[in-house]
Protein backbone atom coordinates (compact mmCIF):
# COMPACT_ATOMS: atom_id res chain seq x y z
CA UNK A 1 0.00 0.00 0.00
CA UNK A 2 1.28 3.40 -0.70
CA UNK A 3 0.00 6.78 0.20
CA UNK A 4 0.88 9.70 -2.24
CA UNK A 5 2.33 12.61 -0.71
CA UNK A 6 2.50 14.76 -4.36
CA UNK A 7 -1.08 15.50 -3.96
CA UNK A 8 -3.65 16.25 -0.79
CA UNK A 9 -5.76 13.39 -2.17
CA UNK A 10 -4.99 9.84 -0.85
CA UNK A 11 -3.76 7.08 -3.66
CA UNK A 12 -3.48 3.61 -2.91
CA UNK A 13 -1.59 1.22 -5.18
CA UNK A 14 -2.06 -2.47 -5.49
CA UNK A 15 -4.06 -3.30 -2.05
CA UNK A 16 -4.22 -6.27 -0.84
CA UNK A 17 -6.79 -8.08 0.98
CA UNK A 18 -5.86 -6.74 4.58
CA UNK A 19 -6.47 -2.97 3.26
CA UNK A 20 -10.04 -3.70 2.20
CA UNK A 21 -11.25 -5.89 5.06
CA UNK A 22 -10.18 -2.72 7.21
CA UNK A 23 -11.18 0.19 4.87
CA UNK A 24 -15.01 -1.32 3.97
CA UNK A 25 -15.46 -2.56 7.80
CA UNK A 26 -18.63 -0.38 7.67
CA UNK A 27 -20.01 -1.28 3.94
CA UNK A 28 -20.31 -5.48 4.20
CA UNK A 29 -21.50 -7.90 6.98
CA UNK A 30 -19.70 -11.10 7.23
CA UNK A 31 -22.01 -14.08 6.97
CA UNK A 32 -22.08 -17.14 9.07
CA UNK A 33 -20.47 -19.16 6.37
CA UNK A 34 -17.59 -16.71 5.83
CA UNK A 35 -18.78 -14.70 2.63
CA UNK A 36 -17.88 -10.86 2.79
CA UNK A 37 -21.68 -9.54 2.00
CA UNK A 38 -22.14 -5.98 0.14
CA UNK A 39 -24.97 -3.84 -1.51
CA UNK A 40 -25.00 -1.41 -4.55
CA UNK A 41 -27.62 0.61 -5.44
CA UNK A 42 -27.78 -0.30 -8.84
CA UNK A 43 -28.76 -3.93 -9.08
CA UNK A 44 -27.20 -4.32 -12.57
CA UNK A 45 -25.51 -1.97 -15.53
CA UNK A 46 -26.91 0.17 -18.12
CA UNK A 47 -26.14 -1.22 -21.55
CA UNK A 48 -27.98 1.46 -23.17
CA UNK A 49 -25.39 4.45 -21.21
CA UNK A 50 -22.37 2.86 -23.53
CA UNK A 51 -20.87 5.00 -26.00
CA UNK A 52 -18.03 4.85 -28.27
CA UNK A 53 -15.30 7.41 -29.94
CA UNK A 54 -13.41 5.77 -32.94
CA UNK A 55 -10.82 6.57 -35.21
CA UNK A 56 -11.94 8.79 -38.41
CA UNK A 57 -12.03 5.59 -40.62
CA UNK A 58 -13.24 3.09 -37.98
CA UNK A 59 -16.86 1.33 -38.79
CA UNK A 60 -18.87 0.47 -35.64
CA UNK A 61 -21.13 -2.57 -36.00
CA UNK A 62 -25.48 -2.33 -35.50
CA UNK A 63 -26.55 -0.88 -32.35
CA UNK A 64 -23.44 0.40 -31.30
CA UNK A 65 -23.11 3.99 -30.44
CA UNK A 66 -21.29 6.68 -31.53
CA UNK A 67 -19.70 9.37 -29.78
CA UNK A 68 -18.35 13.07 -31.32
CA UNK A 69 -14.61 12.55 -30.64
CA UNK A 70 -13.90 16.36 -30.27
CA UNK A 71 -16.51 16.51 -27.50
CA UNK A 72 -15.16 13.20 -25.63
CA UNK A 73 -11.83 13.96 -25.88
CA UNK A 74 -12.71 17.00 -23.84
CA UNK A 75 -14.78 15.05 -20.92
CA UNK A 76 -11.49 12.62 -20.89
CA UNK A 77 -9.44 15.68 -20.23
CA UNK A 78 -11.80 16.71 -17.38
CA UNK A 79 -11.91 13.72 -15.81
CA UNK A 80 -8.89 12.74 -15.95
CA UNK A 81 -7.34 15.83 -13.89
CA UNK A 82 -10.54 15.37 -11.80
CA UNK A 83 -9.00 11.81 -11.28
CA UNK A 84 -5.64 13.36 -10.31
CA UNK A 85 -7.14 14.96 -7.42
CA UNK A 86 -9.71 12.20 -6.11
CA UNK A 87 -8.65 9.76 -3.19
CA UNK A 88 -8.53 6.78 -5.72
CA UNK A 89 -7.55 3.01 -5.76
CA UNK A 90 -5.20 2.37 -8.21
CA UNK A 91 -5.16 -1.43 -9.31
CA UNK A 92 -2.44 -3.15 -12.06
CA UNK A 93 -3.51 -6.39 -13.48
CA UNK A 94 -3.57 -8.99 -16.32
CA UNK A 95 -6.67 -10.14 -18.22
CA UNK A 96 -6.27 -13.74 -19.71
CA UNK A 97 -4.15 -16.71 -19.34
CA UNK A 98 -0.65 -17.97 -20.49
CA UNK A 99 -0.74 -17.64 -24.19
CA UNK A 100 -2.78 -13.70 -24.49
CA UNK A 101 -2.63 -11.76 -21.94
CA UNK A 102 -3.58 -7.86 -21.86
CA UNK A 103 -2.25 -5.26 -19.25
CA UNK A 104 -4.72 -3.01 -17.28
CA UNK A 105 -4.84 -0.06 -15.18
CA UNK A 106 -8.08 0.22 -13.30
CA UNK A 107 -8.14 3.36 -11.45
CA UNK A 108 -11.12 3.81 -8.78
CA UNK A 109 -12.65 6.60 -6.74
CA UNK A 110 -12.90 6.37 -3.34
CA UNK A 111 -14.49 9.60 -2.55
CA UNK A 112 -17.14 7.62 -1.53
CA UNK A 113 -15.71 4.95 0.03
CA UNK A 114 -18.16 2.14 -0.41
CA UNK A 115 -16.81 2.41 -3.96
CA UNK A 116 -13.77 0.04 -2.74
CA UNK A 117 -15.43 -2.69 -3.25
CA UNK A 118 -15.89 -2.68 -7.10
CA UNK A 119 -11.98 -2.32 -7.24
CA UNK A 120 -11.76 -5.85 -4.05
CA UNK A 121 -14.50 -7.89 -6.35
CA UNK A 122 -11.66 -7.02 -9.49
CA UNK A 123 -8.69 -8.12 -7.64
CA UNK A 124 -10.05 -11.63 -7.46
CA UNK A 125 -11.66 -11.67 -11.36
CA UNK A 126 -8.31 -10.21 -12.86
CA UNK A 127 -4.53 -12.50 -12.79
CA UNK A 128 -2.13 -10.05 -10.79
CA UNK A 129 -0.27 -7.10 -12.41
CA UNK A 130 3.23 -8.43 -14.51
CA UNK A 131 5.84 -6.60 -16.03
CA UNK A 132 3.82 -5.84 -18.85
CA UNK A 133 2.34 -3.24 -21.65
CA UNK A 134 -0.63 -1.37 -20.22
CA UNK A 135 -3.45 -1.52 -22.67
CA UNK A 136 -6.59 -0.58 -21.57
CA UNK A 137 -7.01 2.15 -18.80
CA UNK A 138 -10.45 2.32 -16.73
CA UNK A 139 -11.73 5.35 -14.78
CA UNK A 140 -14.50 4.31 -12.46
CA UNK A 141 -16.09 7.51 -10.48
CA UNK A 142 -19.15 5.45 -9.15
CA UNK A 143 -20.57 9.09 -7.76
CA UNK A 144 -20.42 11.22 -10.63
CA UNK A 145 -18.26 14.41 -11.12
CA UNK A 146 -18.71 17.14 -8.57
CA UNK A 147 -20.14 20.27 -9.58
CA UNK A 148 -18.18 22.56 -10.85
CA UNK A 149 -16.46 19.73 -13.29
CA UNK A 150 -20.00 19.17 -14.53
CA UNK A 151 -20.34 22.60 -15.22
CA UNK A 152 -17.54 22.83 -17.45
CA UNK A 153 -18.45 19.99 -19.65
CA UNK A 154 -22.23 21.40 -20.05
CA UNK A 155 -20.22 24.73 -21.16
CA UNK A 156 -19.48 22.82 -24.34
CA UNK A 157 -21.92 19.60 -23.90
CA UNK A 158 -25.19 20.76 -22.37
CA UNK A 159 -27.05 17.81 -22.88
CA UNK A 160 -24.74 15.81 -20.59
CA UNK A 161 -26.93 14.66 -17.90
CA UNK A 162 -25.04 14.25 -14.46
CA UNK A 163 -27.84 12.10 -13.06
CA UNK A 164 -27.32 9.55 -15.81
CA UNK A 165 -25.01 6.91 -15.56
CA UNK A 166 -22.29 7.14 -18.59
CA UNK A 167 -20.04 4.95 -20.23
CA UNK A 168 -17.49 6.33 -22.90
CA UNK A 169 -14.80 4.37 -24.15
CA UNK A 170 -11.71 5.88 -26.36
CA UNK A 171 -10.42 3.76 -29.11
CA UNK A 172 -8.96 6.66 -31.04
CA UNK A 173 -5.31 5.49 -30.24
CA UNK A 174 -6.18 1.71 -30.90
CA UNK A 175 -3.47 1.37 -33.46
CA UNK A 176 -1.16 2.41 -30.84
CA UNK A 177 -2.93 -0.25 -28.64
CA UNK A 178 -4.30 2.13 -26.39
CA UNK A 179 -7.97 1.92 -25.07
CA UNK A 180 -9.50 3.68 -22.37
CA UNK A 181 -13.07 3.84 -20.85
CA UNK A 182 -14.67 6.22 -18.27
CA UNK A 183 -17.59 5.21 -16.38
CA UNK A 184 -19.95 7.72 -14.36
CA UNK A 185 -22.13 7.34 -11.83
CA UNK A 186 -21.87 3.45 -12.05
CA UNK A 187 -21.78 1.78 -8.32
CA UNK A 188 -22.56 -1.99 -9.75
CA UNK A 189 -19.40 -4.25 -10.35
CA UNK A 190 -20.65 -5.54 -13.48
CA UNK A 191 -20.91 -2.21 -15.10
CA UNK A 192 -17.86 -0.73 -14.33
CA UNK A 193 -15.41 -2.71 -14.11
CA UNK A 194 -16.23 -6.27 -15.19
CA UNK A 195 -18.04 -5.20 -18.90
CA UNK A 196 -15.71 -1.75 -19.63
CA UNK A 197 -12.25 -4.25 -18.98
CA UNK A 198 -13.56 -7.23 -21.15
CA UNK A 199 -15.00 -4.71 -23.71
CA UNK A 200 -11.67 -3.08 -24.25
CA UNK A 201 -9.56 -6.61 -24.28
CA UNK A 202 -12.31 -8.21 -26.77
CA UNK A 203 -11.87 -4.95 -29.32
CA UNK A 204 -7.79 -5.61 -28.96
CA UNK A 205 -8.05 -9.50 -29.55
CA UNK A 206 -10.61 -9.14 -32.16
CA UNK A 207 -8.04 -6.59 -33.65
CA UNK A 208 -5.33 -8.95 -33.50
CA UNK A 209 -7.35 -11.49 -35.74
CA UNK A 210 -8.88 -13.40 -32.49
CA UNK A 211 -12.32 -14.69 -32.20
CA UNK A 212 -14.33 -13.65 -28.81
CA UNK A 213 -16.39 -15.52 -27.14
CA UNK A 214 -18.83 -14.43 -24.28
CA UNK A 215 -19.17 -17.66 -23.34
CA UNK A 216 -18.49 -20.94 -20.27
CA UNK A 217 -15.80 -22.78 -20.84
CA UNK A 218 -15.42 -26.74 -19.87
CA UNK A 219 -12.72 -29.43 -21.20
CA UNK A 220 -12.84 -27.98 -24.57
CA UNK A 221 -16.43 -27.18 -24.81
CA UNK A 222 -17.71 -23.48 -24.96
CA UNK A 223 -21.52 -22.72 -24.42
CA UNK A 224 -22.78 -18.79 -25.85
CA UNK A 225 -25.77 -17.55 -25.17
CA UNK A 226 -27.93 -14.50 -23.02
CA UNK A 227 -28.67 -14.06 -20.24
CA UNK A 228 -30.48 -16.14 -18.28
CA UNK A 229 -30.29 -18.96 -21.27
CA UNK A 230 -28.43 -21.51 -18.51
CA UNK A 231 -24.82 -21.31 -19.83
CA UNK A 232 -23.50 -21.13 -16.30
CA UNK A 233 -25.67 -23.40 -14.93
CA UNK A 234 -24.46 -25.48 -17.79
CA UNK A 235 -20.41 -25.33 -17.40
CA UNK A 236 -19.89 -24.38 -14.28
CA UNK A 237 -18.77 -27.68 -12.19
CA UNK A 238 -14.97 -29.56 -11.58
CA UNK A 239 -14.45 -29.25 -15.06
CA UNK A 240 -14.80 -25.57 -15.35
CA UNK A 241 -12.76 -23.29 -16.90
CA UNK A 242 -14.49 -19.88 -17.55
CA UNK A 243 -17.85 -18.59 -17.21
CA UNK A 244 -17.96 -15.52 -19.12
CA UNK A 245 -15.22 -14.25 -21.12
CA UNK A 246 -12.59 -16.11 -23.67
CA UNK A 247 -10.85 -15.85 -27.09
CA UNK A 248 -10.02 -18.37 -29.56
CA UNK A 249 -6.71 -17.92 -31.27
CA UNK A 250 -7.42 -19.64 -35.28
CA UNK A 251 -4.14 -21.83 -35.53
CA UNK A 252 -3.83 -22.30 -39.43
CA UNK A 253 -2.38 -24.81 -41.33
CA UNK A 254 -1.61 -24.22 -45.95
CA UNK A 255 -3.73 -21.30 -44.53
CA UNK A 256 -6.60 -22.81 -43.19
CA UNK A 257 -7.81 -22.32 -39.58
CA UNK A 258 -7.59 -26.27 -38.29
CA UNK A 259 -7.66 -25.84 -34.53
CA UNK A 260 -8.91 -23.21 -32.34
CA UNK A 261 -6.75 -22.08 -28.74
CA UNK A 262 -8.85 -21.34 -26.10
CA UNK A 263 -7.58 -18.90 -23.68
CA UNK A 264 -9.74 -17.89 -20.86
CA UNK A 265 -9.91 -14.12 -19.73
CA UNK A 266 -10.60 -14.18 -16.02
CA UNK A 267 -9.35 -15.99 -12.49
CA UNK A 268 -12.63 -15.98 -11.02
CA UNK A 269 -16.95 -16.13 -11.89
CA UNK A 270 -19.03 -13.47 -10.70
CA UNK A 271 -21.71 -15.93 -10.08
CA UNK A 272 -25.38 -15.43 -10.04
CA UNK A 273 -26.75 -16.27 -6.90
CA UNK A 274 -30.55 -17.12 -7.73
CA UNK A 275 -32.15 -20.16 -6.43
CA UNK A 276 -28.43 -22.14 -5.95
CA UNK A 277 -28.66 -24.30 -3.07
CA UNK A 278 -26.10 -27.24 -1.91
CA UNK A 279 -27.31 -29.55 -5.29
CA UNK A 280 -25.86 -26.21 -7.50
CA UNK A 281 -22.96 -26.73 -9.13
CA UNK A 282 -21.92 -23.09 -8.12
CA UNK A 283 -22.25 -24.34 -4.22
CA UNK A 284 -18.83 -25.48 -3.63
CA UNK A 285 -17.40 -22.19 -4.62
CA UNK A 286 -19.53 -20.23 -2.77
CA UNK A 287 -18.87 -21.98 0.43
CA UNK A 288 -14.89 -22.08 -0.13
CA UNK A 289 -15.25 -19.39 1.95
CA UNK A 290 -16.02 -21.80 5.06
CA UNK A 291 -12.21 -23.06 4.46
CA UNK A 292 -10.91 -19.46 4.13
CA UNK A 293 -11.42 -18.36 0.68
CA UNK A 294 -12.18 -14.90 0.24
CA UNK A 295 -15.73 -15.48 -1.61
CA UNK A 296 -17.32 -12.04 -1.74
CA UNK A 297 -21.13 -11.57 -2.25
CA UNK A 298 -23.72 -8.72 -3.21
CA UNK A 299 -27.38 -7.99 -3.28
CA UNK A 300 -28.29 -11.65 -1.77
CA UNK A 301 -30.27 -12.08 1.13
CA UNK A 302 -28.78 -13.19 4.25
CA UNK A 303 -30.18 -14.74 7.41
CA UNK A 304 -29.97 -12.04 10.28
CA UNK A 305 -29.62 -9.48 8.16
CA UNK A 306 -31.56 -6.38 6.35
CA UNK A 307 -30.21 -4.06 3.71
CA UNK A 308 -30.79 -0.38 4.38
CA UNK A 309 -30.07 3.09 2.88
CA UNK A 310 -27.67 5.14 5.04
CA UNK A 311 -25.37 8.44 4.86
CA UNK A 312 -21.87 7.42 5.15
CA UNK A 313 -18.81 9.51 4.89
CA UNK A 314 -21.81 12.48 3.29
CA UNK A 315 -22.41 9.46 0.26
CA UNK A 316 -25.76 7.79 0.09
CA UNK A 317 -24.68 4.09 0.26
CA UNK A 318 -27.25 0.75 0.49
CA UNK A 319 -25.24 -1.80 3.32
CA UNK A 320 -26.45 -4.85 4.36
CA UNK A 321 -26.85 -4.71 8.28
CA UNK A 322 -27.13 -7.07 11.17
CA UNK A 323 -30.97 -7.94 12.08
CA UNK A 324 -30.55 -10.27 14.94
CA UNK A 325 -27.77 -13.19 14.49
CA UNK A 326 -26.17 -13.52 11.14
CA UNK A 327 -27.24 -16.69 9.48
CA UNK A 328 -26.27 -17.89 5.88
CA UNK A 329 -27.41 -16.67 2.53
CA UNK A 330 -30.87 -16.88 1.40
CA UNK A 331 -30.65 -17.38 -2.41
CA UNK A 332 -34.03 -18.36 -2.82
CA UNK A 333 -35.36 -15.13 -0.67
CA UNK A 334 -35.41 -11.63 -2.67
CA UNK A 335 -37.33 -9.91 0.19
CA UNK A 336 -34.82 -7.42 1.28
CA UNK A 337 -32.43 -7.76 -1.22
CA UNK A 338 -34.92 -6.52 -3.99
CA UNK A 339 -33.59 -8.43 -6.68
CA UNK A 340 -33.31 -11.76 -8.45
CA UNK A 341 -29.65 -10.44 -9.55
CA UNK A 342 -27.64 -11.41 -6.55
CA UNK A 343 -24.04 -12.17 -7.28
CA UNK A 344 -20.96 -13.47 -5.83
CA UNK A 345 -16.96 -14.10 -6.83
CA UNK A 346 -15.24 -17.48 -6.39
CA UNK A 347 -12.02 -18.26 -8.04
CA UNK A 348 -12.61 -21.05 -11.01
CA UNK A 349 -9.54 -23.24 -9.34
CA UNK A 350 -11.47 -23.53 -6.29
CA UNK A 351 -13.59 -25.73 -8.60
CA UNK A 352 -11.29 -27.30 -10.83
CA UNK A 353 -7.93 -28.08 -9.52
CA UNK A 354 -6.71 -29.08 -12.90
CA UNK A 355 -7.59 -24.94 -13.83
CA UNK A 356 -5.38 -23.55 -16.35
CA UNK A 357 -4.38 -26.07 -18.65
CA UNK A 358 -4.19 -25.29 -21.92
CA UNK A 359 -7.37 -26.10 -23.89
CA UNK A 360 -8.75 -26.61 -27.52
CA UNK A 361 -12.15 -26.18 -28.86
CA UNK A 362 -13.91 -29.54 -29.51
CA UNK A 363 -17.32 -28.15 -29.03
CA UNK A 364 -19.19 -25.06 -29.63
CA UNK A 365 -23.02 -24.56 -28.68
CA UNK A 366 -25.17 -21.42 -28.22
CA UNK A 367 -27.68 -22.03 -25.61
CA UNK A 368 -31.56 -20.78 -26.26
CA UNK A 369 -34.28 -19.70 -24.62
CA UNK A 370 -37.51 -20.83 -27.04
CA UNK A 371 -40.70 -22.32 -25.91
CA UNK A 372 -42.18 -23.50 -29.16
CA UNK A 373 -40.89 -25.58 -32.30
CA UNK A 374 -37.01 -25.97 -31.35
CA UNK A 375 -35.92 -29.52 -30.31
CA UNK A 376 -33.91 -29.40 -26.85
CA UNK A 377 -31.02 -30.35 -28.60
CA UNK A 378 -29.79 -29.80 -32.65
CA UNK A 379 -26.45 -30.48 -34.21
CA UNK A 380 -25.67 -28.24 -37.34
CA UNK A 381 -23.58 -29.32 -40.20
CA UNK A 382 -23.34 -26.58 -42.50
CA UNK A 383 -21.44 -24.10 -41.42
CA UNK A 384 -23.07 -21.23 -43.01
CA UNK A 385 -26.06 -21.98 -40.64
CA UNK A 386 -23.99 -22.11 -37.76
CA UNK A 387 -22.40 -18.55 -38.50
CA UNK A 388 -25.93 -17.56 -39.25
CA UNK A 389 -27.08 -19.35 -35.89
CA UNK A 390 -24.04 -17.26 -33.97
CA UNK A 391 -25.29 -13.87 -35.56
CA UNK A 392 -29.00 -14.32 -34.67
CA UNK A 393 -29.26 -15.77 -30.66
CA UNK A 394 -32.51 -16.70 -29.88
CA UNK A 395 -33.86 -16.42 -26.74
CA UNK A 396 -37.17 -15.77 -24.43
CA UNK A 397 -35.88 -13.02 -21.90
CA UNK A 398 -36.69 -14.31 -18.39
CA UNK A 399 -36.78 -10.98 -17.20
CA UNK A 400 -36.44 -7.23 -18.01
CA UNK A 401 -33.30 -6.29 -19.33
CA UNK A 402 -32.08 -4.03 -21.55
CA UNK A 403 -35.72 -1.81 -21.24
CA UNK A 404 -37.30 -4.82 -22.88
CA UNK A 405 -40.18 -7.04 -21.26
CA UNK A 406 -40.35 -9.92 -20.01
CA UNK A 407 -41.21 -13.01 -22.38
CA UNK A 408 -40.07 -11.40 -25.15
CA UNK A 409 -38.56 -13.16 -27.85
CA UNK A 410 -35.29 -11.23 -28.87
CA UNK A 411 -32.46 -11.98 -31.28
CA UNK A 412 -29.06 -10.41 -30.71
CA UNK A 413 -25.62 -11.05 -32.18
CA UNK A 414 -23.40 -13.31 -30.00
CA UNK A 415 -21.80 -10.89 -28.04
CA UNK A 416 -22.88 -7.51 -29.16
CA UNK A 417 -23.27 -6.26 -25.81
CA UNK A 418 -19.30 -6.14 -25.82
CA UNK A 419 -18.82 -5.57 -29.73
CA UNK A 420 -17.17 -2.14 -31.09
CA UNK A 421 -16.92 -3.22 -34.15
CA UNK A 422 -19.05 -4.71 -37.13
CA UNK A 423 -19.90 -7.61 -36.71
CA UNK A 424 -19.23 -9.13 -40.30
CA UNK A 425 -15.76 -9.51 -39.30
CA UNK A 426 -15.70 -11.83 -36.72
CA UNK A 427 -18.87 -13.48 -38.20
CA UNK A 428 -16.40 -14.29 -41.53
CA UNK A 429 -13.66 -15.50 -38.92
CA UNK A 430 -15.91 -17.77 -37.64
CA UNK A 431 -17.03 -18.99 -41.25
CA UNK A 432 -13.74 -20.10 -41.81
CA UNK A 433 -13.39 -21.82 -38.50
CA UNK A 434 -16.30 -23.95 -39.35
CA UNK A 435 -15.45 -24.58 -42.53
CA UNK A 436 -11.72 -25.09 -42.13
CA UNK A 437 -12.33 -27.70 -39.11
CA UNK A 438 -15.63 -28.99 -40.68
CA UNK A 439 -18.58 -29.60 -38.94
CA UNK A 440 -19.87 -32.68 -40.76
CA UNK A 441 -19.85 -35.94 -38.14
CA UNK A 442 -16.24 -37.02 -39.31
CA UNK A 443 -15.36 -33.09 -38.67
CA UNK A 444 -12.78 -31.66 -35.86
CA UNK A 445 -15.99 -29.36 -34.55
CA UNK A 446 -19.34 -30.55 -33.16
CA UNK A 447 -21.37 -27.22 -33.72
CA UNK A 448 -25.27 -27.52 -31.83
CA UNK A 449 -27.68 -25.65 -29.88
CA UNK A 450 -29.38 -26.44 -26.56
CA UNK A 451 -33.06 -25.05 -25.96
CA UNK A 452 -32.82 -24.40 -22.16
CA UNK A 453 -36.85 -23.52 -22.66
CA UNK A 454 -40.01 -25.65 -23.62
CA UNK A 455 -41.46 -27.34 -26.28
CA UNK A 456 -45.24 -26.73 -27.09
CA UNK A 457 -45.81 -24.02 -24.76
CA UNK A 458 -46.51 -20.75 -26.90
CA UNK A 459 -47.92 -20.30 -29.83
CA UNK A 460 -47.18 -18.68 -32.97
CA UNK A 461 -48.30 -15.37 -31.21
CA UNK A 462 -46.19 -15.76 -28.11
CA UNK A 463 -49.09 -17.04 -25.74
CA UNK A 464 -49.13 -19.78 -23.39
CA UNK A 465 -50.66 -22.77 -24.93
CA UNK A 466 -51.29 -24.68 -21.49
CA UNK A 467 -49.46 -27.68 -22.79
CA UNK A 468 -46.14 -27.44 -23.37
CA UNK A 469 -43.61 -29.41 -22.35
CA UNK A 470 -40.10 -28.00 -19.92
CA UNK A 471 -37.28 -29.26 -20.87
CA UNK A 472 -35.55 -29.83 -17.98
CA UNK A 473 -31.83 -29.07 -16.61
CA UNK A 474 -30.92 -32.67 -15.90
CA UNK A 475 -32.49 -33.09 -19.55
CA UNK A 476 -29.95 -30.27 -21.07
CA UNK A 477 -27.12 -32.08 -18.95
CA UNK A 478 -27.86 -35.56 -20.14
CA UNK A 479 -28.29 -34.62 -23.81
CA UNK A 480 -24.74 -32.83 -23.59
CA UNK A 481 -23.27 -35.46 -22.27
CA UNK A 482 -23.85 -37.84 -24.52
CA UNK A 483 -23.13 -35.35 -26.91
CA UNK A 484 -19.71 -34.80 -25.54
CA UNK A 485 -18.83 -38.49 -25.40
CA UNK A 486 -19.91 -39.59 -28.98
CA UNK A 487 -22.60 -41.78 -27.62
CA UNK A 488 -25.73 -40.54 -30.06
CA UNK A 489 -25.44 -42.48 -33.02
CA UNK A 490 -28.22 -42.02 -34.91
CA UNK A 491 -29.41 -38.54 -36.11
CA UNK A 492 -32.33 -37.81 -37.87
CA UNK A 493 -32.56 -34.56 -40.51
CA UNK A 494 -35.19 -31.72 -39.72
CA UNK A 495 -37.28 -31.71 -42.82
CA UNK A 496 -37.19 -28.26 -43.01
CA UNK A 497 -33.93 -26.97 -41.81
CA UNK A 498 -31.13 -29.92 -42.48
CA UNK A 499 -30.18 -30.02 -38.99
CA UNK A 500 -29.51 -32.74 -36.78
CA UNK A 501 -31.75 -33.74 -34.36
CA UNK A 502 -30.90 -37.08 -31.98
CA UNK A 503 -33.06 -40.05 -32.59
CA UNK A 504 -35.42 -40.61 -29.65
CA UNK A 505 -35.56 -44.10 -30.01
CA UNK A 506 -32.02 -44.43 -29.27
CA UNK A 507 -32.43 -41.75 -26.55
CA UNK A 508 -35.29 -43.85 -24.90
CA UNK A 509 -33.76 -47.27 -25.37
CA UNK A 510 -30.39 -46.97 -24.97
CA UNK A 511 -29.65 -43.90 -23.24
CA UNK A 512 -32.70 -44.14 -20.29
CA UNK A 513 -34.54 -40.53 -21.61
CA UNK A 514 -38.08 -41.89 -20.31
CA UNK A 515 -41.24 -40.68 -22.90
CA UNK A 516 -38.28 -38.35 -24.45
CA UNK A 517 -40.44 -39.22 -28.24
CA UNK A 518 -43.81 -37.98 -26.46
CA UNK A 519 -42.10 -35.60 -24.17
CA UNK A 520 -40.69 -33.76 -27.51
CA UNK A 521 -43.28 -34.88 -30.08
CA UNK A 522 -44.70 -31.53 -31.77
CA UNK A 523 -47.46 -33.17 -32.94
CA UNK A 524 -48.74 -33.17 -29.11
CA UNK A 525 -49.16 -29.13 -29.53
CA UNK A 526 -49.67 -28.19 -32.79
CA UNK A 527 -51.20 -29.24 -36.08
CA UNK A 528 -49.15 -29.69 -38.80
CA UNK A 529 -49.94 -26.86 -40.21
CA UNK A 530 -49.29 -24.70 -37.59
CA UNK A 531 -45.44 -26.26 -37.36
CA UNK A 532 -45.30 -25.07 -41.25
CA UNK A 533 -45.84 -21.78 -39.78
CA UNK A 534 -43.56 -21.64 -37.14
CA UNK A 535 -41.25 -22.57 -39.70
CA UNK A 536 -42.11 -19.75 -42.56
CA UNK A 537 -41.89 -17.40 -39.61
CA UNK A 538 -38.56 -18.48 -38.30
CA UNK A 539 -37.16 -18.42 -41.88
CA UNK A 540 -38.32 -15.05 -42.58
CA UNK A 541 -37.47 -13.64 -39.16
CA UNK A 542 -34.24 -15.01 -38.93
CA UNK A 543 -33.44 -13.42 -42.60
CA UNK A 544 -34.54 -10.21 -42.14
CA UNK A 545 -32.81 -10.00 -38.99
CA UNK A 546 -29.11 -11.36 -40.15
CA UNK A 547 -30.10 -8.23 -43.33
CA UNK A 548 -30.53 -5.90 -41.24
CA UNK A 549 -27.64 -6.51 -39.10
CA UNK A 550 -24.91 -6.65 -41.37
CA UNK A 551 -26.32 -4.26 -44.04
CA UNK A 552 -23.78 -1.59 -44.88
CA UNK A 553 -20.95 -3.00 -43.64
CA UNK A 554 -17.50 -3.53 -44.94
CA UNK A 555 -17.86 -7.61 -45.88
CA UNK A 556 -22.08 -7.56 -46.46
CA UNK A 557 -21.19 -9.18 -49.78
CA UNK A 558 -19.53 -11.95 -48.20
CA UNK A 559 -22.40 -12.44 -45.52
CA UNK A 560 -24.89 -13.05 -48.66
CA UNK A 561 -24.64 -16.78 -48.35
CA UNK A 562 -25.16 -16.48 -44.43
CA UNK A 563 -27.87 -14.07 -44.84
CA UNK A 564 -30.09 -16.22 -47.14
CA UNK A 565 -29.38 -19.84 -45.64
CA UNK A 566 -32.57 -19.38 -44.40
CA UNK A 567 -34.27 -18.43 -47.32
CA UNK A 568 -32.55 -21.75 -49.33
CA UNK A 569 -34.56 -24.13 -46.73
CA UNK A 570 -36.95 -26.29 -47.85
CA UNK A 571 -40.64 -25.65 -46.64
CA UNK A 572 -42.24 -29.19 -46.11
CA UNK A 573 -45.92 -29.48 -46.61
CA UNK A 574 -48.10 -30.29 -43.45
CA UNK A 575 -47.78 -34.13 -45.10
CA UNK A 576 -44.60 -34.27 -44.95
CA UNK A 577 -44.34 -32.63 -41.05
CA UNK A 578 -46.66 -35.21 -39.87
CA UNK A 579 -45.24 -37.97 -41.44
CA UNK A 580 -41.64 -37.05 -40.15
CA UNK A 581 -43.02 -37.04 -36.55
CA UNK A 582 -44.99 -39.76 -36.99
CA UNK A 583 -42.04 -41.80 -38.43
CA UNK A 584 -39.57 -40.97 -35.55
CA UNK A 585 -41.25 -39.93 -32.69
Amino acid sequence: MYICKYYPSMEIVDPGHEFYKEFLKPYYVITSDGQYLFASKQKGRRPDRVFYMVPDDYSLGRNQKYFDVDVGKKIYRIVEEYAKNMDRIIQHGVQGENGYKVGLEIITSIENPHSAYIAWMGKLMIFPPEDIKISCKNYIIPEGLPEKYVERIKDFWPQFNENEPLTLFDFTEMEDDVRKVINLGIDYFGGAFKKPNLTMVWHKAESEGLISYHAGCSDGRILKGLSGTGKTTLTVGEDIEQDDALVGIPLYEDEKINAIKIIGLEAASFAKSEGIDESSPEWKGLMKSREGAIVLAMNIDCEGVRYVKKVIKGYEVVVPEVDGNVGPLKCKSYESSGTTNGRFIFKFSDLNERWGREKYLRFEGLSFRRFDILEPLIRITDPRMAVALDSACESVITSAVEGRVAGERVRVYAATDFMAREQAEQAYLKFMVYRGMGLEEDGKLVFFVINTGYVGEHDIDGFSTGKGEKIRVEDSKKLLHLLEDNKIKRWIKHPAFGYLIPDPEEMETQHGMKNFAERFNLLNYYSPQEIVEFIKRDIRERTQYLANLFKGQRREKEMEEIINVWKNCHIPSPQEIKGFYQTHY
